[in-house]
């Protein structure tokens, strides 16, 4: 009949024990495990450990939460002593919670922060699913008034179904230094992602400032150009239109099909230098004054070498290489085949079309089947084979292309 009150009595003397199981009718296993627990976590506060021992407990399924034993740490921060007490304070002092998760990677941990008005669902949550593990683990932000403590609880989870007692063995580490840290390092992680979208922001505003540049200097290039050989009309647009046509069908990707498009009507830019005697006269050239015009290829190639961009690149390259021809009899350089760039090729063709439909102070617009039949002739020699092929299976679009610029052409030279 004295043994009950002894051990509570002793307990309450050693232990200042303000627990209920003790006090109440409870398992004879679930009481002595507590006694030993509560003899445990006595002397590992005892030894001077940073750590802050304490005994929980609860009714399974009830939300209520009392403590069994609370190391004086908990007391200090809380400010309070009395057992059921002091599991109000811990719960009116929590501020927030970070919830662990670890991941099948060990070195890989997730976080969620959750805030006060989270905290009861999300306790009441971790308390079932660890009855069920065995274990848990959480930090706390305790917030006293005076002070912010963050206490990491690491607890071992005992279901006693006799009796319908949980109890939670757990130990509190203080973090606070680590957390601040952490804070620290994301706000900094912050600014510096920031500052990493605004330099990003930054390049692709410059990068399109500078392609606006390159298209503004080939406009004012082309433009140029044409002031002095302004009877080819719509010619550069056409053929722009043309190559993009064949360069898409080709499988150019859209990068590379829009650089050949921008620098496809730079491909005469030479004949700013070709004497207007020469480059306006009616009739047919002679065979030193069409020597002249050749000159038009490297004198291209030399006005927009030395420039920074693929842009001005690409363009030098069909400057020099629009009049090469397949089987190499062409000029300036004479070369064949796949020596010649894919973009000099494409516009070979594409040009002589233009040409041959469009009518010219020498000559009158051949018909479209007349101008296709003579490209088709002149495959595998003057053409690059697979170019005049996908040309002929493009040429529904090619001829709309036509149509729609050759009127413009006509509108045009009405009103001049």
């Amino acid at each position: 009949m004295s043994g009950k009150p002894d051990l509570l009595s002793l307990f309450e003397k050693k232990f200042a024990y303000r627990g209920r199981i003790l006090r109440y009718s409870h398992n004879r296993s679930l009481k002595k495990r507590l006694a030993k627990a509560i003899i445990h976590m006595d002397a590992l506060e005892k030894i001077g450990t940073p750590i802050i021992p304490y005994i929980a407990s609860w009714k399974i399924g009830r939300t209520d939460i009392w403590y069994e034993f609370t190391g004086k740490g908990l007391e200090e921060i809380l400010n309070c002593r009395a057992g059921d007490m002091l599991a109000d304070a811990f719960r009116k002092n929590l501020s927030q919670q970070y919830l662990y998760r670890k991941q099948l990677d060990s070195a890989l941990v997730s976080k969620n922060v959750l805030d006060k008005n989270q905290l009861a669902h999300a306790r009441q949550y971790l308390r079932r699913l660890s009855e069920k593990s065995g274990k848990s683990e959480a930090i706390y932000q305790i917030d006293n008034g005076r002070d912010t403590v963050w206490l990491k609880d690491i607890a071992l989870i005992e279901t006693y179904p006799e009796s319908e007692v949980v109890l939670s063995l757990g130990t509190l580490i203080d973090v606070t230094n680590e957390i601040q840290l952490e804070e620290t390092l994301a706000e900094t992680k912050d600014e510096l992602e920031k500052h990493k979208k605004s330099l990003e922001n930054m390049l692709v505003k410059r990068t399109a400032e500078l392609h606006d540049a390159q298209l503004e200097v080939v406009t004012r290039l082309v433009q140029a150009a044409e002031i002095r050989d302004d009877q080819t009309g719509c010619h550069n647009k056409r053929l722009s239109k043309y190559c993009s046509i064949i360069g898409k069908a080709y499988g150019l990707s859209k990068g590379a099909n829009w650089l050949m498009c921008n620098a496809v009507p730079m491909h005469d830019i030479g004949k700013v230098g070709i004497p207007d005697s020469i480059l306006l006269k009616k009739g047919p050239l002679t065979a030193d004054e069409y020597d002249v015009i050749k000159t038009h290829c490297r004198l291209g190639h030399e006005l927009l070498d030395g420039g920074q961009s693929q842009l001005l690149d690409i363009a030098k390259a069909i400057a020099l290489t629009h009049h090469e021809h397949w089987d190499g009899s062409g000029y300036p350089s004479g070369i064949s085949g796949g020596d010649i760039p894919l973009a000099g090729r494409i516009t070979a063709v594409c040009d002589v079309f233009d040409a041959l439909t469009t009518e010219r102070p020498y000559k009158g617009a051949w018909a479209i089947e007349d101008a296709v039949a003579e490209i088709c002739r002149l495959r595998g020699t003057k053409f690059d084979p697979k170019i005049v092929d996908i040309f002929k299976q493009s040429l529904s679009m090619i001829e709309q292309v036509h149509k729609r610029y050759v009127e413009k052409d006509r509108v045009k030279n009405k009103a001049g």
